[in-house]
């Protein structure tokens, strides 16, 4: 077979060579058919370079005829070739210039769609976060231009973007859109028919699988229509044709599998074998995996084990780690139903390896994973610590709460009944509602008193002292929306550096401010091991997004600064850019973006440097200052906050902050604070210290 395949493949590049000799004879439009033909008989070989070469000689051809229609064509034809090849460097090289010809020539749809292909690429090429801005400016575009296709695109980009994240409720909600928005479309493109098998697979991991059967019967209907549309650009195989429809099926497998309806999922499994040509490709190996599901749910454990075997074997080509932790995770399930635990024991090692190991280094040595495991467990213990004193308190005022509850619902169901049975009330029942109003004023006022316990307690866990040194400058201060917040900053000065970091957990409240005392904590202990910031910010990123059911994470900014020579090392995770206050004026920095801390373990952060900071005060905060905002909701704006520290005199770091702080609360003008405000500048100066290590009160 092998020979038979090389004796095509050999055929078909003579026939390209004779094309190629013959296009300097031909007319412009033959020369456009000549190129196609070419293209067409170079996909039969997996010879990437000649592929890239001949969409590039077409390109050119296109470009000399200014030929819009194949101009565009072929751009997306070549964007297609490196996205689905993984050739992501070439991505990001050719398609930004693409876009702007396209752009140029009015190209509308194919603009949208070649944006999507780098807007995938950053996404599934671990920068999601860079990924997602992307989306912002596309969906504005469109937006812009009232293009429902390139809404489209960009919400079906978001909801990729959040399911990389593992933000899956995000995501089912922009697929959603993503469908409402192209539906609106008299022609179904296809990108349609790629995105009912992902919203599938995110209704799935939700395991909301009467919505995903919903979701197939809709499906059902679109498909039809699709096919309808599009029946004469289907090659005669039908290969296309079938495929499209075994998605489908694969889908309804799913949600009966979920349901536990055995019978409707071997019928939609056997709809899914009958258009499968080979094991080998996606739809095959799905099949695979959830036929041995389906199994595995009627007890046929030698079957679903033999079926977890042919998926094993077809694993070796993938280096996707989420399809590596599913199947061996389901082949862990079957070794432990058959009495194989020790087989059971080492698979799901295997898997917390593989976990481990996503977007990591492999060249790490032993020594270096040996320092991490050890690190791993004092982190482990510091963040228990911290979780076990705070999550005291926060039941203790919980329960209080639900008792203050309890006793309103009481209370209001007497009243409604003596209003019931009386038309009139009696001074014994004036007296009775005044006892009960004291009640339960005593109960508020007693949840209250908790409340500003378990915020001084928090206040408790950032420093309020500051060191009196010759060679720094710093202050802080946090002030919480509600009783208790989600902000958090620390620091402390270990020989002459600075470690410092300041943050913002999603959402406010007991909850935010739980998630913030892990974090603090957890900095704190990295920081004591003198790890560099972007490696505080991945082990940060691994221990808080373990277990992480409620789907929070924190924006941060981590660094520290050598006191001796002004040199900063910092990671910025998805927070504000920092205002450095340079002598040549306020500017944000400009930072690579890092995903926020906490959403998906396993990232690998990349930090920064900057030589020489002394005497150049840097001012970091949350959003609470450039987005307070006033009773007509106005922000308060990033342009007024570096036109303050440009035109008020730095005089001190706490002046700084106080001052600032001032102004937002100018800007409110009475309105209730929308979020926690927090605030950390500092300064390097040049003095030397008398003696740093005897001067530590940061820490």
């Amino acid at each position: 077979m092998g020979a038979l395949l090389m004796g095509f493949v050999s055929v078909f590049a003579d026939e390209i060579a004779d094309l190629r000799k013959k296009i300097p004879e031909m007319g412009d439009s033959a020369r456009m058919t000549a190129y196609e033909q070419m293209y067409n008989l170079a996909m039969v070989d997996d010879n990437i370079d000649r592929q890239v070469g001949i969409l590039n000689e077409w390109l050119e051809e296109a470009r000399r005829q200014h030929h819009n229609d194949y101009l565009s064509y072929v751009l997306i034809a070549r964007a297609s070739l490196f996205y689905n090849n993984d050739l992501n460097d070439s991505i990001c090289y050719h398609v930004p210039k693409d876009m702007k010809v396209l752009k140029e020539t009015g190209c509308w749809d194919r603009y949208f769609e070649i944006w999507a292909f780098l807007i995938n690429t950053y996404i599934y090429g671990e920068k999601a976060s860079i990924g997602l801005h992307e989306v912002k400016s596309m969906f504005d575009e469109a937006e812009k231009t009232d293009n429902k296709y390139g809404m489209g695109l960009a919400y079906n980009c978001m909801g990729n973007g959040y399911m990389v994240l593992g933000a899956l409720d995000e995501s089912v909600k922009a697929y959603r859109k993503a469908l409402d928005v192209l539906s609106e479309l008299e022609v179904i493109h296809s990108v349609v028919m790629e995105l009912y098998p992902s919203y599938a697979d995110a209704l799935n991991d939700l395991k909301d699988y009467d919505r995903l059967e919903s979701l197939t019967v809709e499906w059902d209907r679109v498909l039809t229509r699709f096919i309808s549309q599009h029946k004469d650009d289907f090659p005669e195989d039908g290969y296309q044709l079938m495929a499209l429809w075994a998605y489908n099926f694969l889908a309804k497998a799913q949600a009966h599998i979920g349901k536990g309806d055995v019978k409707k999922a071997k019928a939609d499994l056997d709809e899914v074998k009958a258009r499968l040509l080979t094991d080998d490709d996606y739809v095959g190996q799905k099949y695979l995996f959830y036929r041995a599901q389906l199994c595995l749910l009627q007890g046929n454990y030698e079957e679903a084990l033999e079926l977890n075997n042919r998926r094993m074997a077809l694993m070796e080509a993938t280096d996707d780690k989420s399809v590596l932790i599913m199947v061996r995770h389901q082949r862990a399930q079957l070794m432990e139903r058959l009495g194989r635990y020790a087989e059971a024991a080492h698979l799901y090692r295997d898997m917390y390896t593989i976990n481990d190991s996503i977007n990591q280094h492999d060249t790490k040595n032993q020594l270096n994973e040996m320092n991490t495991l050890f690190r791993v467990n004092e982190i482990q213990m510091e963040k228990e610590r911290a979780q076990f004193t705070f999550t005291i308190v926060v039941t203790l005022v919980v329960l209080l709460a639900l008792a203050v509850f309890l006793v309103f619902r009481i209370i209001a169901a007497k009243r409604l009944k003596v209003a019931h049975d009386k038309l009139e009330k009696t001074h014994n029942d004036l007296l009775v509602a005044y006892d009960n109003l004291e009640e339960t004023t005593a109960a508020k006022e007693r949840i209250e008193s908790d409340l500003r316990i378990a915020r001084d307690i928090q206040m408790s866990m950032v420093p309020s002292m500051f060191p009196n040194r010759p060679d720094l400058d710093i202050y802080a201060s946090m002030t919480p929306a509600k009783a208790v917040g989600g902000d958090l900053y620390d620091f402390l000065i270990l020989d002459d550096y600075l470690y410092f970091c300041l943050g913002d957990v999603s959402g406010k409240g007991v909850p935010a401010s739980l998630f913030m005392a892990q974090a603090t904590r957890l900095f704190h202990t990295l920081a004591k091991l003198k790890m560099q910031p972007a490696e505080i910010a991945t082990r940060l990123n691994d221990e808080l997004g373990a277990d992480n059911e409620q789907g929070m994470f924190v924006t941060m900014f981590l660094g520290y600064v050598d006191l001796t020579s002004g040199h900063l090392y910092f990671c910025n995770a998805g927070h504000n850019p920092p205002v450095l206050l340079a002598d040549d004026g306020c500017r944000f920095l400009e930072m690579i973006p890092n995903a926020p801390i906490g959403l998906w373990p396993g990232l690998e952060y990349e930090g920064e440097e900057i030589d020489c900071v002394r005497d150049q005060p840097l001012f970091i905060y949350t959003d609470g200052l450039n987005e307070a905002e006033n009773r007509q909701q106005q922000q308060f704006t990033d342009e007024r906050l570096l036109e303050l520290l440009e035109t008020r005199p730095f005089e001190n770091a706490q002046q700084t902050v106080e001052m600032l702080r001032e102004e937002v609360e100018k800007h409110r003008d009475g309105a209730e604070p929308n979020d926690d405000l927090t605030m950390l500048c500092f300064k390097v100066k040049k003095e030397k210290p008398i003696d740093a290590k005897n001067d530590e009160k940061g820490d």
